[in-house]
């Protein structure tokens, strides 16, 4: 799994301020907003943007490219 960090995650339901995507197998499973740092969380600023594609699985993309789990 993968959790990545941002100023701002805009998602389906919400925006949300300092907050984290978790990203396992290319798939996002949890967001959330934080409020202490958390470990092993890769901070990547800006803004990520949670929505689902063509077969309705939720990615995340950052600059319009998608934010993969394995990288």
């Amino acid at each position: 799994m993968r959790r990545v960090g941002a100023h701002k995650v805009i998602t389906p339901a919400a925006t949300l301020s300092q907050a984290v995507v978790e990203i396992s197998d290319g798939r996002v499973v949890n967001y959330y907003e934080f409020r202490d740092e958390l470990p092993m969380t890769e901070w990547l600023g800006g803004t990520i943007v949670v929505e689902r594609d063509d077969d309705g699985i939720l990615r995340a993309y950052r600059d319009g490219t998608i934010i993969s789990d394995n990288e």
